[in-house]
């Protein structure tokens, strides 16, 4: 019995040390080494853990502080716990002072624990233990071995003290009875843990998992998330365990999802907002300013037919006139369209050739549509933001990718409606792949795409270039008959 405890504690020793967020250093008393190390630690010195294990102690620390630890590990009666501050040998021969604490193991007394103190403001460990099961206290969960023998037959051979804060069950009530955690889960996770239960052969937790519990006498409902490592032993398969409560992380998942759902639905109604104005400027600029500057030339041509037939110079006055006037005809209706092209009342495939005609015209880069096989019938907001997401990947195009031509396309796959826009220029800078040259640009077509409830893609061309790729549901988009 003796033998199977030792066995177990030095293999919860192992799973702590590999999950605890404060650094952690095994000791071994008899041979002066390092039996096991903490990945943090590792990567704080510069070593690798495989380096460090089996590491001498004379090797790891500095002289003096080998002497204070030989000391206090070969003490017959010695303190159970030591403030331990070290200086420590990175693995560039460079020395580091460490603060921590010295424990020694119960049940394993030729080893010790070497606890460092979290980096502030950092779950984990402030006071150090003196034993075994109240290091694990230290976790926000419990600790836990599940061991299923030869014959079938599964136990709990060790539940932490945790188990009461956490589940709201006594250590060994837990142990006797595995099954009262399955009457903790919410009904609502209970079936995905059931079918995992099954896939472990019924092994209660065996398997990682995360969920919601209720403890109905704290009226009080956590998410909790168990995390395992499987092994063989002579006493057959044995799970470390660690069950940790979760809850706080959780919620504040659960909040930035709220408020990012909140953001998406201003911006969505900031663009609606804004599109809504263009419109109205649209045909402000269109309908009031068109027929001021009509008038002002009906006004001007018979002023000009008026005008003495001697008179040469008041006559090339009254023409320079007339070609501002055509000139600011012109401007007009430029502004009306870059507001709002009247082309998006023929539907998008009309308003999306308008776009890449006057795109390659302005720019001089060749471009080509390849239109959907079929009809597609958007409604007016989703014709708009297809329309202004295209508009911006082709800017960026002419902005950014050094491009000699572009291919957008617009076609149905999958029930979902896709627009893309390709081009054959410089591709993604390598330090920010996936977000294409312009950050603010590529964040507006894709705040711009969720709002319709698709996803917006930015990635490099099959050859060269950059993709900017458009997917949304079609069923939110079509007009409803």
């Amino acid at each position: 019995m003796k033998s199977d405890a030792r066995h177990a504690s030095a293999s919860l020793i192992r799973t702590l040390v590999r999950e605890h967020a404060s650094a952690m250093l095994v000791i071994d008393a008899a041979s002066q080494t390092i039996l096991d190390a903490s990945p943090r630690l590792a990567r704080s010195l510069g070593h690798t853990r495989r380096a460090l294990i089996r590491m001498r102690c004379a090797d790891f620390f500095a002289a003096p502080d080998v002497q204070r630890l030989l000391a206090w590990l070969n003490a017959p009666q010695g303190q159970r716990r030591l403030a331990f501050n070290a200086r420590c040998h990175r693995a560039d021969g460079s020395l580091v002072t460490l603060h921590g604490s010295l424990v020694r193991v119960a049940g394993l007394p030729a080893r010790a624990l070497w606890l460092l103190a979290p980096p502030a403001g950092q779950a984990g460990g402030r006071q150090t233990p003196e034993e075994l099961h109240t290091v694990f206290a230290h976790l926000p969960g419990m600790a836990y071995q599940v061991l299923q023998s030869a014959d079938g037959t599964v136990t709990l051979p060790y539940v932490s003290a945790q188990a009461a804060q956490l589940l709201g069950i006594q250590a060994r009530t837990l142990r006797a009875r595995p099954e009262r955690f399955v009457d903790l889960i919410l009904d609502a996770d209970k079936p995905d843990y059931l079918a995992r239960l099954a896939e472990a052969g019924g092994v209660p937790m065996s398997f990682n998992w995360e969920g919601r519990i209720r403890v109905k006498a704290w009226k009080d409902v956590k998410w909790v998330n168990l995390r395992v490592r499987r092994r063989d032993t002579a006493d057959g398969t044995l799970w470390d365990g660690i069950m940790l409560n979760v809850t706080q992380s959780r919620e504040a998942e659960a909040e930035i999802r709220r408020q990012r759902a909140q953001l998406a639905a201003l911006a969505a109604h900031v663009e609606s907002a804004k599109e809504q104005e263009r419109l109205h400027l649209a045909r402000e600029v269109h309908d009031d300013l068109g027929g001021n500057l009509t008038a002002i030339k009906i006004g001007l041509a018979g002023l000009q037919r008026r005008l003495p037939a001697d008179d040469a110079e008041l006559r090339k006055r009254a023409a320079y006139l007339i070609d501002i006037l055509d000139q600011t005809f012109e401007a007009t209706r430029r502004i009306a369209a870059s507001l709002r092209p009247p082309v998006l009342d023929f539907g998008i495939v009309s308003a999306l050739e308008w776009q890449i005609e006057r795109f390659s015209r302005t720019t001089g880069i060749s471009c080509t549509f390849k239109p959907p096989s079929g009809t597609v019938s958007l409604d007016a907001n989703a014709a708009i933001t297809v329309f202004r997401i295209v508009q911006e990947a082709m800017t960026n195009v002419a902005k950014h990718a050094r491009a000699s031509r572009v291919t957008v396309a617009l076609d149905i796959e999958d029930a979902d409606l896709v627009a893309s826009v390709t081009d054959n220029g410089r591709g993604l800078p390598a330090e920010r792949p996936g977000t294409g040259h312009s950050g603010f640009g590529v964040l507006g077509m894709s705040e711009r795409a969720a709002g319709l409830g698709g996803t917006l893609s930015v990635a490099p061309a099959p050859r060269r270039g950059t993709r900017v790729c458009l997917r949304v549901p079609l069923d939110a988009v079509q007009t409803k008959a």
